[in-house]
C-alpha cells in the first residue's frame, strides 16, 4: 500500500518536471522547447491524449500546421468529441488555406458544445476567408448572443455591417 505521504517514485518526479517544463515553455511561447520536451514524454507515454493535444498546439502556434493536424488527428482518433482538438484542427486547416476543412472541424466542435467561447468567432473568421458574409454574420451574432462581452466579434460584426451599408 502506497501512503500519501511518501515521495513519489523517480520516474514519476521525471515525468512531473518534463510535463511542468513543456507546459512552461508554450505557455511563454517557447516553442521549439515546448515541441522538444512534449515529444520527449510521448517516448514515454505515447498514449497520453493531454500532451498530444498541446504538441499540436505547440507545433501549429509555431508554423507547423501539417505535423500539427495529424498530432490533432491522433486524439480525435481516441476521442471524437474532443472539442479543444477539434478547434485547434480547424485553425490548422484555415491557416493552411483549407477553408472547408477547417469550418468542418469548427463545426463538429459546435456539435459537442456550442457554448465555446470563441468557437462561432473562428468559424466566422473562416466564412469571412471564403466569401460567404451572411454565415459569418450569423456566427458572430452566435457569438455575442452567448458572450456579450465580446470585443472582437462586436467591432468584426458591426465593421461588416458597416461595410453592407455602403
Amino acid at each position: 500500500m502506497k501512503l500519501p505521504w511518501r515521495r513519489q517514485e523517480p520516474e514519476k518526479q521525471d515525468f512531473a518536471r518534463q510535463l511542468r517544463l513543456a507546459n512552461d515553455a508554450l505557455r511563454t511561447n517557447n516553442y521549439p522547447v515546448a515541441i522538444a520536451a512534449y515529444k520527449a514524454i510521448l517516448d514515454a507515454d505515447p498514449e497520453n491524449l493531454g500532451v498530444l493535444l498541446n504538441l499540436g498546439t505547440a507545433l501549429h502556434l509555431s508554423g507547423q500546421h501539417t505535423p500539427a493536424i495529424e498530432r490533432f488527428e491522433q486524439v480525435l482518433a481516441r476521442d471524437p468529441g474532443h472539442v479543444v482538438a477539434l478547434i485547434n484542427l480547424g485553425a490548422a486547416h484555415g491557416a493552411l488555406g483549407h477553408l472547408d476543412r477547417g469550418i468542418e472541424a469548427l463545426v463538429r466542435a459546435l456539435e459537442v458544445d456550442s457554448t465555446r467561447r470563441d468557437l462561432h468567432y473562428n468559424l466566422a473568421a473562416l466564412y469571412v476567408r471564403k466569401g460567404q458574409a451572411a454565415n459569418a454574420m450569423a456566427e458572430l451574432e452566435l457569438e455575442l448572443a452567448l458572450h456579450p462581452d465580446h470585443k472582437l466579434a462586436k467591432e468584426t460584426l458591426a465593421e461588416m455591417r458597416k461595410q453592407l451599408l455602403r
